[in-house]
């Protein structure tokens, strides 16, 4: 049967519907570039979350503590008012006469301690570190040495050498001056030099660990200063050389009761 103008139009497969110019196919479509697609937890994420954290915190410790503080009752160091106006401040470097004007006798200055080098201003207690203050007798000076020894009459001074000795005592100070009238005997007669060499490493052992004992002392009460919540470094004391001058001996019977 003879096929009509009729059915080779209807039978006529319909062509193919052109893409409009420029929009990408399927083929063309990568989804690890789609910025709609989530990809787990990003950076800004975990900020938005610590931010929320501390917001929440400090609105809590602000209701907790009366409106006294954001941060339940710590304050850093960095953030306390005296600290910050002194990062805009040169640090002073002062002589032992200069910080001398310090100890409160002029109502005009600020009251000063130092400890190990560093100098503190301690303005905010002159009850304590004023004159007539329990603890005045440390201001305008370096008083390391007392600070460790307790003898808050005789070691006003920043001089610490010797000092190691107050901790060898008992029976190990029996034993030391034992050990050293023998190395005496034996430098006097020349004999035995090993057995001096032995000795003196063992009694230098114990001055090295009592020393030690002597720094700790000292980066207590300069730590104890430097992070008080009124106190504040202010700079630095430079002492003069001790070189040739004679070595303390320790004090007595003048500690503070």
């Amino acid at each position: 049967m003879e096929k009509t103008p009729e059915d080779t139009i209807r039978n006529r497969k319909p062509p193919p519907t052109a893409l409009p110019t420029g929009l990408p196919t399927h083929n063309d479509y990568d989804e690890k570039n789609d910025p709609n697609i989530s990809r787990g937890i990003s950076v800004v994420d975990i900020l938005r979350v610590l931010t929320g954290a501390l917001l929440l915190s400090a609105i809590f410790s602000w209701f907790v503590t009366d409106g006294e503080s954001i941060t339940w009752g710590y304050k850093p160091r960095a953030l306390r008012w005296n600290n910050l106006k002194n990062l805009f401040k040169t640090p002073l470097v002062l002589t032992d006469e200069q910080l001398s004007r310090y100890s409160g006798a002029d109502p005009g200055l600020p009251i000063y301690i130092a400890i190990n080098g560093s100098v503190f201003d301690v303005s905010a207690s002159p009850q304590t570190y004023g004159p007539g203050g329990s603890y005045g007798f440390f201001s305008g000076k370096d008083a390391s040495r007392a600070f460790v020894s307790g003898c808050f009459q005789g070691d006003l001074t920043w001089d610490l050498r010797g000092l190691e000795e107050m901790y060898i005592t008992g029976d190990v100070r029996e034993l030391d001056d034992k050990e050293l009238n023998e190395i005496s005997r034996l430098e006097s007669t020349g004999e035995n030099d090993s057995r001096v060499r032995y000795l003196k490493k063992r009694r230098n052992k114990r001055r090295k660990e009592a020393w030690e004992k002597v720094e700790e002392g000292i980066a207590h009460w300069e730590n104890f200063f430097r992070n008080h919540e009124k106190y504040f470094y202010v700079g630095k004391v430079v002492h003069p050389d001790l070189s040739g001058t004679p070595i303390r001996e320790l004090c007595k019977g003048d500690k503070k009761p």
